[in-house]
């Protein structure tokens, strides 16, 4: 049976992980996304055909628009990186990962914002499958996607599974950065 790793916000974890257990998967839920080094601790390695990293709670804080984006990135944003991490260990060989976009309240959102974030996380993906490569695959998906949609992607069920995957399937990450830096000069 197949096995995942969900976390982000409770009600999204379980609107997500019932999706999966109706398709007849396992899922193990965290909520906090601090706590998935401990969860992947308990499960071992090679425990999970795949991780969902949904949108965390979090409240933005700061006394000016500089210090709330600063706070938001460095401990939401940024904090996909070492759950990412501890993750890593206990996923199967190519096992898929899913990253769904979080939204910041609009007083500080900006267009540049969304870009900065979903070019953060990419990275994490890429820089995930620097350090597996044996066939990880990443999806990222916006904010907006519902839980049937997160759960067949994480499966491979997703009618715009290519779409989704573009620009992370197959290669190497020196590739990748070939074909990257190769298109940043084809747009300049």
């Amino acid at each position: 049976m197949a096995r995942y790793l969900v976390s982000g916000i409770a009600s999204f974890v379980a609107d997500v992980g019932a999706v999966l257990s109706e398709h007849g998967a396992e899922f193990v839920g965290v909520d906090d996304i601090d706590d998935v080094p401990a969860a992947c601790a308990e499960t071992g390695p090679g425990a999970f055909d795949g991780y969902v990293q949904l949108p965390a709670t979090f409240a933005v804080t700061g006394d000016t628009a500089v210090d709330a984006v600063h706070h938001y990135f460095r401990d939401g944003v940024l904090a996909r990186y070492p759950a990412m991490a501890a993750a890593l260990p206990s996923l199967r060989p190519n096992a898929q990962v899913v990253f769904v976009m979080g939204v910041l309240p609009p007083e500080v959102s900006t267009e540049h914002d969304i870009a900065a974030r979903g070019a953060l996380v990419r990275l994490l993906g890429t820089a995930a499958r620097a350090d597996k490569p044996d066939g990880l695959r990443i999806a990222v998906l916006a904010a907006d996607c519902s839980p049937i949609d997160v759960a067949r992607t994480v499966l491979g069920h997703h009618p715009e599974w290519d779409v989704l995957t573009a620009g992370f399937a197959g290669g190497s990450y020196a590739d990748w950065r070939t074909e990257l830096l190769g298109m940043m000069n084809t747009r300049i």
